[in-house]
């Protein structure tokens, strides 16, 4: 086989973009998220080959641009890098007008995507308990105005609910220096679930009724919710930021102590580098959320087979608070390895970042160049990316022709071979 030598001669600081890929363009993606990471610092720098995974649009789904979507989940894995993890969380609720955003996430679109979800999250449970849409919703009303009767204070429904989306399962296969995702999931919660908080009705039929509520939702309403959490399109972007921030964890855990750790070069100048996809304002999501409250998602009345009037009831007696809270993330490791979906396109990325370099999140996404892969690709042992280095090797495909890089010693001199 014809095999082509080309001489190039590098700086150590140049990055090292010379990944190929054919046929990307012609996918239509409707998400990305990070799948898989390894490293190496042998020769101190870092190599980080990173696997991407992508879902076919389906209809209704907006298509995305593959590579500007691989650069902002580059952007959610360095500010997971940069930022103390106290600042990944998000809160509506409407006695805490103050406390609706971390500062530092204000005017990202890692912080538009969590207050939007949580947003989106109030809409949902409004949606899922209206008994004009679904029968859970009609039983949930008809049991709780019963309860209320019952103990006699069906005038007023004073039932405060508190929601919050938090880390969930993550099970993550790890080897020498990486790691992949197997499963990872995010979970809805109530509020006393979460924080073990008692609420603060200070009435006891208030209360009784209260945490009868409380277990209705966990019976009727939270299924449903945490399946439109993790499966759902609508929060396919939540779900990116969650794993990027989750692998940027894992990093910090393993490398944080390390004398030519990425963690030493990055810092919050990451943020100057961020990129906002479309405006928006913390605060215009904070009075729409209010207006929605105090208008309330809807309103109904019935009247049940005995002829008595069942109610009017609007969501500004039974309201919804919370927020996203990703600062408590932890995995578990197992031994299975991730199982390909149908929808589902991987792609790798190879990024060579020398030590000190100057705002090391443009200079990745500078390099960002994609192979397509397969999911036995994420199984290739790290062994054989780093006998490699700090030449960096695709992923191959059966039906891709790929171009390799062989590297000579300390001399900043690479050679390229046409397979």
């Amino acid at each position: 086989m014809r095999r082509l030598a080309i001489l190039l001669v590098l700086s150590f600081f140049t990055a090292l973009p010379i990944a190929f890929a054919q046929g990307i363009a012609k996918e239509e993606i409707s998400s990305v998220m990070l799948d898989s990471i390894s490293v190496d610092k042998s020769l101190g720098a870092d190599y980080l080959r990173l696997t991407f995974r992508a879902k076919r649009a389906g209809n209704m789904e907006a298509i995305l641009n593959t590579r500007e979507a691989v650069q902002k989940s580059l952007e959610y894995f360095f500010m997971g890098l940069s930022m103390n993890d106290e600042a990944f969380w998000v809160n509506l609720n409407p006695d805490e007008p103050e406390r609706v955003i971390d500062p530092s996430l204000r005017d990202t679109d890692l912080g538009r995507i969590m207050l939007l979800a949580d947003f989106r999250l109030k809409s949902d449970v409004s949606r899922f308990i209206n008994p004009q849409n679904s029968k859970e919703g009609k039983e949930f009303w008809q049991r709780l105005y019963a309860k209320a009767q019952s103990l006699g204070v069906a005038d007023k429904i004073p039932v405060v609910t508190r929601l919050w989306i938090v880390p969930g399962d993550i099970e993550v296969s790890e080897g020498a220096n990486q790691v992949t995702v197997v499963r990872s999931r995010l979970r809805v919660n109530l509020e006393p679930a979460y924080r073990s908080q008692p609420d603060r009705t200070e009435d006891k039929k208030e209360r009784e009724l209260d945490d009868f509520a409380s277990g209705l939702m966990e019976e009727l309403v939270l299924p449903y919710l945490n399946k439109e959490v993790n499966e759902s399109y609508a929060y396919s972007d939540l779900r990116e930021v969650y794993q990027a921030l989750a692998l940027a964890d894992w990093y910090k855990q393993k490398f944080g102590s390390s004398r030519d750790s990425l963690l030493r070069t990055v810092n919050l100048e990451v943020l100057d580098d961020l990129e906002l996809n479309c405006s928006y304002s913390p605060d215009e999501v904070y009075g729409d959320y209010l207006k929605s409250l105090k208008q309330g998602e809807y309103s109904f009345e019935e009247t049940d087979s005995q002829g008595s009037s069942f109610g009017s009831i609007i969501t500004t007696r039974h309201y919804f608070s919370g927020g996203v809270d990703f600062r408590d993330i932890r995995f578990r490791q197992v031994n299975s390895q991730p199982k390909a979906v149908g929808d589902d396109i991987y792609y790798s990325c190879d990024l060579f970042i020398p030590q000190g370099t100057r705002r090391p999140l443009q200079y990745a996404k500078n390099q960002v160049e994609l192979i397509v892969g397969g999911i036995s690709d994420l199984t290739t042992t790290f062994a054989m990316l780093s006998r490699n280095l700090p030449a960096i090797i695709p992923l191959r495909s059966d039906e891709q022709i790929v171009q390799s890089v062989d590297y000579i010693g300390r001399t900043d001199r690479i050679i390229l071979s046409e397979l």
